[in-house]
């Protein structure tokens, strides 16, 4: 399709150059006119009437929403007219940079033009210890840290396509990756937390506030402050004594909102820890904390609360969340999650079932900054691309009232090249008839039954009779129609596939082996040994190598060692297994002890149709009752 735009385009330039080849158009003089109009109202505009098209816009990032519904409406129509009303003044995605993924350069531009057409304008590149500070060589050390110059590279990308690229860092916890070295000693409290109140801290603090800010245009950070459960219980408690948690908290944002006002930067903070301080069960999600009013005027209005919830499912809990939030003394910000943090799969039932009621209700109170958090949680095993179907929901969600399945599902395809069916199928893994997915945290039987041990089965009860083979051979066999379509996503949908070919055989493995141990059924055990080990070792080595592709695609290499070791485990433990079960038949040893030892529901747990089949993201709980 050829076009050629009209008018004030200066500062758009740059960008429909980056947007055209994915909008499969060509920007020529005797192209189709396209008149770009700035208007002073917040509207989208897009028409096309008597072969002259129109594109009406507000911010830089709406001119390329509307360039997609453009092009869009044009292989339907010959004449249009389209009107948008943004709902969100911020509405955008965090990408967890900080569990062992660090995204290329070139995959963070990927990303930012998909959601430029989608209409999404804020990026954040969680980084606890993932950036450069000079001076400090340990800090990032062979994790993968960005230097100054890909992240400014990052933000002038952005930049171009109207997008505002945000610091996100930590000034409190989730610094354990640092805070390991010896030469931290003086600013740790525990492990994972820094030592408040103390002068070396917040020299440091001020280091990496400069460090994470300088790349970027934006005025604004986000500094963390999330579950730091152990404030003022370790070193601090040793040199200070016992003090309460909430003016602890107070005190040190505080003395880092000094630092922040020092570099004229505007502060962010995840909420949760003014929260749990009041709540008897020290819980973030308590409808019973009443926080005294004199201790909310004890918190900065400057500094913004970004109410992170990605588990609950009623609109009228988060009408009384946001309405907590606000007697901080302004509405919050609202981040949601789409769910690739749940193991090597993502999670869309679970994704939409919490998005669709959080957004909805944001419109209604009137909160007007949004964004989707992509978290990595133990390894970062799955794919941030599976994510693009949630980012397209927030971006819906930001320009209608409703957001309705077919148009959804129309602007994913369109915007991304993407099959809806297809991507909804990939979420589908955990999802199984007896998971419960509507708890607070859903079942993840797709990660503890990749990665659990085959003799050893912690999980084994939870599953016995449920067939996950089959269910994991339905979804294969459903993924399998679309590999022969036309699709950019080709390499997600294999690995999907892949996962659950290692899945199909593997998870009642175990199952079986402890029927045929007990009936002495030696035929059958060989069987197993000779094939179907076999069979998974070779399925879990093609997963291995799509995997090992993907990952070096689309980040930097610093982190896969982690993957490797797993997937090295699992094929060490095969050969093991293989070993085992033939010294058996062989007569070699006369019993399995593995075999011997009755399988227990995993942590206590009993399985039932209102608890479903378990829940566990942490691989060194699933692989091995031993410490690991």
């Amino acid at each position: 399709m050829k076009v050629s735009f009209l008018g004030e385009l200066e500062t758009l330039q740059e960008g429909i150059e980056k947007i055209a080849p994915l909008l499969g158009i060509e920007i020529c003089e005797d192209g189709l006119p396209i008149h770009v109009v700035k208007s002073s109202n917040s509207h989208l505009d897009v028409q096309l009437e008597n072969g002259q098209g129109l594109i009406g816009y507000h911010d830089k990032i709406h001119f390329f929403r509307a360039m997609g519904l453009f092009v869009e409406a044009t292989r339907e129509k010959e004449t249009f007219h389209i009107t948008e009303q943004p709902y969100f003044d911020m509405n955008g995605a965090m990408f967890d940079c900080s569990r062992n993924a660090v995204m290329k350069t070139e995959t963070a531009k990927t990303f930012l033009r998909y959601m430029a057409i989608m209409g999404l304008n804020v990026m954040m590149l969680y980084t606890e210890d993932t950036y450069t500070i000079d001076g400090d060589p340990y800090f990032g050390y062979m994790r993968g840290r960005y230097s100054n110059e890909e992240l400014q590279e990052i933000d002038d990308y952005a930049y171009s396509l109207g997008i505002e690229v945000i610091p996100c860092i930590q000034t409190l916890a989730h610094l354990s990756t640092y805070l390991k070295w010896s030469h931290t000693s003086a600013i740790r409290d525990t492990e994972d937390v820094l030592l408040v109140g103390n002068q070396n801290t917040y020299e440091f603090i001020e280091k990496m506030i400069v460090s994470a800010s300088s790349p970027f245009r934006s005025k604004r950070i986000h500094i963390g402050m999330d579950e730091a459960h152990g404030l003022g219980r370790g070193n601090y408690l040793d040199q200070q004594g016992k003090k309460n948690r909430y003016s602890l908290m107070t005190q040190h944002l505080k003395l880092v909102e000094e630092i922040l006002k020092k570099y004229k930067l505007r502060p962010m903070i995840w909420s949760d820890m003014y929260f749990r301080v009041w709540s008897e069960a020290d819980a973030y999600y308590d409808l019973n904390i009443e926080i005294p009013e004199e201790e909310t005027k004890q918190v900065s209005k400057q500094v913004q609360m970004v109410y992170w919830d990605y588990y609950n499912e009623e609109e009228g809990f988060y009408e009384q969340y946001i309405d907590k939030h606000a007697a901080f003394g302004s509405l919050p910000i609202f981040a949601g999650g789409i769910w690739t943090w749940h193991g090597p799969t993502i999670h869309y039932e679970k994704t939409f079932h919490t998005s669709n009621p959080a957004l909805a209700v944001c419109k209604r109170k009137g909160v007007r900054e949004v964004f989707a958090t992509l978290w990595g949680d133990n390894g970062a095993e799955s794919n941030f691309f599976f994510a693009l179907l949630g980012l397209q929901l927030f971006a819906e969600h930001g320009y209608n009232s409703i957001v309705d399945e077919h148009k959804l599902k129309k602007r994913f395809e369109f915007c991304t090249g993407g099959n809806y069916e297809a991507f909804l199928t990939m979420g589908k893994l955990d999802v199984h008839p007896q998971a419960n997915i509507h708890a607070l945290i859903p079942d993840s039987p797709a990660k503890y039954l990749l990665w659990q041990d085959i003799l050893l089965g912690l999980f084994d009860k939870n599953i016995e009779g449920l067939g996950f083979s089959q269910h994991f051979q339905n979804i294969k066999d459903e993924l399998q129609r679309y590999l022969g379509t036309s699709s950019p996503w080709k390499s997600l949908y294999s690995f999907m596939m892949k996962l659950c070919t290692v899945l199909s055989i593997k998870s009642e493995l175990g199952l079986k082996i402890s029927e045929f141990y007990h009936g002495n059924r030696k035929e059958e055990l060989k069987e197993i040994a000779i094939k179907e080990l076999n069979l998974l070792e070779e399925a879990v080595k093609d997963l291995r190598m799509i995997h090992r592709r993907q990952w070096f695609s689309n980040n930097k290499p610093f982190g896969w060692e982690i993957l490797d070791i797993r997937y090295g485990g699992l094929l060490a433990r095969i050969e093991t297994v293989r070993d085992r079960l033939m010294s058996f038949i062989d007569g070699r040893i006369d019993t399995l002890d593995e075999m011997e030892e009755e399988k227990l529901f995993y942590d206590s747990f009993s399985r039932d149709s209102k608890k479903g089949v378990g829940k566990e993201i942490k691989y060194q709980r699933i692989v091995s009752a031993n410490p690991l």
